[in-house]
C-alpha cells in the first residue's frame, strides 16, 4: 500500500463506494434488459431502479470529489484518481442510458439477434467486474494490475466481436429500416459500455506506470 493516514483512507472508501454503485447500476440494466427481451411485466420496476442506483452512483462521485479536493494525496495523483472517478461516471451514464433506450424507445428487438444482445451484455460486465479487480490491487498489490488491465482488454475485445456479428445479422434482415437503425443504437451503445470500461482500465495502466517510476 503506497498512501497513508486516515483522510486518504476515508477517500478511498469513498472510491470503491462509487465503484461498487456503478457496477450495481450495469448489474441493474442487465436485468432490465432480460426482462425486456422476455416481455416480463417487471420491467418499469428495473427501469425506476436503474435510475435509482445511477443518481446513487453520481451523488457517490461528488462526495469523492469534494473530499479529494480538500487537499489528500499528492496533487499528481489527486489528479489521476478525479480522472478514474469521472471515466467511471461515463460507464455509469451509458448504462443508464441503455435503459433510457429500452423503456422509452421500446426498439422491437429480433429474435434472432436478442442471445447476441444478451452476450454482449454479460461481456460488458465481466470487462467491468475485471477492471473492479484492477483498481483493488491499484491499492494493495501493484503487480496484480497488469492481470485484470488485460481481461478488461480481452472482454472488450469478446464484446466487440460479438457486437460485429449482431450488427452483420440486423442489417441483413428484411425489416423496417427505422426499426433497424432502434436496435442498431441499442447495440452501440451497450458497446459503449465495454469501450468505456476499457477507456477507465488505460487510466489505470498509466497511473500504474507512474507509481512503478
Amino acid at each position: 500500500m503506497w498512501f497513508s493516514g486516515k483522510k486518504e483512507s476515508d477517500i478511498i472508501s469513498l472510491f470503491f463506494n462509487h465503484v461498487g454503485k456503478v457496477e450495481e447500476t450495469l448489474s441493474c440494466v442487465f436485468d432490465l434488459l432480460k426482462n425486456y427481451l422476455r416481455e416480463s411485466d417487471e420491467i418499469e420496476s428495473l427501469y425506476i431502479r436503474a435510475q435509482r442506483l445511477e443518481s446513487e452512483a453520481d451523488r457517490a462521485r461528488r462526495k469523492t470529489e469534494m473530499e479529494m479536493y480538500s487537499g489528500a494525496f499528492l496533487p499528481n495523483f489527486r489528479g489521476d484518481l478525479l480522472g478514474l472517478i469521472e471515466s467511471l461516471d461515463k460507464v455509469a451514464n451509458k448504462a443508464e442510458y441503455v435503459a433510457d433506450l429500452l423503456v422509452l424507445q421500446k426498439p422491437e428487438i429480433p429474435s434472432e439477434i436478442k442471445d447476441l444482445i444478451l452476450r454482449q451484455m454479460e461481456y460488458s460486465l465481466k470487462a467491468f467486474s475485471s477492471l473492479k479487480l484492477a483498481l483493488k490491487h491499484l491499492f494493495e498489490d501493484l503487480d496484480r494490475v497488469g492481470e485484470y488491465v488485460l481481461e478488461v482488454e480481452r472482454y472488450e475485445h469478446e464484446e466487440d466481436s460479438v457486437e460485429r456479428e449482431a450488427l452483420k445479422k440486423l442489417f441483413n434482415m428484411e425489416i423496417d429500416r427505422c426499426k433497424k437503425l432502434e436496435v442498431k443504437e441499442l447495440i452501440r451503445c451497450i458497446g459503449d459500455i465495454a469501450d468505456r470500461t476499457e477507456d477507465v482500465s488505460d487510466r489505470v495502466e498509466i497511473v500504474l506506470l507512474k507509481r512503478r517510476f
